[in-house]
């Protein structure tokens, strides 16, 4: 497996999913060697190159996980190789005026003429799909791990963190400085929220969050705003259902398809009026939510994910069974 820095407990990022895939697939008995890209900016590419050959050597392919990281895959050795893109790789990085950089849509660019060099494709969405069309994709989203995002006590959560203050608590799921994440939104909807209920609102950012306190904060808060202007599959969605938080999303990535006809959650357009007032009601009539039973009925648990994972491994290997990946 070669693929961005997992995280490690100084530095939590944001492959949590990518590291809990990738133990699913062990689970599984597929032999995983991970190569990820810790070391210093840049120089760290040059110094991947021999290190990812030596493990190919022993390999029967090589799955990439993010454009970058398919491309030193594809100069580094000539094994099978199946590359996941992960959503801004190929959908392009928005800028906080909610344009495309120019340089996240030519790099975009020169990832779809890399998946043609791949022996087979996974993507996170049918819009990741489409942006590949007339090439052929896999879409896989990544699992959740339904030991891990459960309903909990939402005060034994909230007094685990500290937020036992009695105020409303609305989880902004990322890092309100990536303009992508779309904070100014999710902001706004929370000031029109306050409007109408005459009460203050807390947001709390989900980010540099280790990986384990996660389900609390999800369990603690009374609703998550998925506000993003692009995503692929966002398995922050998907989570916070598992735990049978409210979700109020706007149309990005998958996320409208995740949310559809689920009860206690609700699909929102991009207008903080709109979203705001989705919240306020949330707050003051909660409803049951049945996220849970959804992401059950998708199969988007763990090992249902893996097995497809598995599957595209073994039409690349012509049947052949993974018994040693290197991605």
């Amino acid at each position: 497996m070669i693929c961005p820095p997992l995280p490690r407990a100084d530095a939590p990022g944001s492959m949590a999913p990518t590291a809990r895939q990738i133990q699913s697939l062990r689970d599984l008995g597929v032999d995983a060697e991970i190569f990820d890209m810790q070391g210093i900016p840049k120089l760290k590419y040059v110094q991947a190159i021999p290190r990812i050959r030596q493990l190919a050597a022993s390999a029967d392919l090589i799955h990439a996980h993010f454009g970058y990281c398919g491309w030193l895959a594809r100069t580094a050795s000539r094994k099978p190789m199946v590359i996941s893109f992960m959503g801004d790789d190929l959908l392009g990085t928005a800028m906080s005026n909610g344009n495309m950089s120019r340089l996240s849509m030519a790099m975009a660019r020169c990832n779809r003429r890399l998946a043609r060099r791949a022996n087979a494709v996974i993507v996170k969405s049918g819009e990741m799909a489409r942006v590949l069309a007339p090439w052929p994709s896999t879409v896989i989203p990544n699992g959740v791990d339904l030991d891990v995002f459960r309903p909990m006590d939402r005060t034994a959560a909230r007094t685990a963190l500290g937020m036992d203050d009695g105020r409303h608590k609305v989880l902004f799921p990322g890092n309100p400085d990536y303009p992508v994440k779309g904070f100014p939104l999710a902001s706004a909807a929370v000031s029109v929220a306050e409007d109408v209920l005459h009460q203050p609102i807390d947001l709390v950012p989900l980010w540099n969050v280790d990986p384990s306190r996660v389900p609390l904060y999800m369990n603690a808060v009374d609703a998550m705003l998925m506000t993003s202007i692009s995503e692929g599959s966002p398995n922050v969605v998907k989570e916070a259902m598992a735990c049978n938080t409210p979700v109020i999303g706007v149309p990005a990535g998958d996320v409208h398809e995740l949310l559809d006809g689920v009860a206690g959650c609700v699909k929102s357009g991009r207008g903080p009026a709109e979203m705001g007032r989705h919240l306020a009601q949330m707050l003051v009539q909660p409803q049951p939510v049945a996220g849970r039973p959804a992401i059950v009925a998708k199969r988007l648990d763990l090992e249902s994910i893996a097995r497809r994972v598995i599957e595209v491994y073994e039409s690349v290997l012509g049947g052949k069974p993974a018994t040693r990946v290197e991605g």
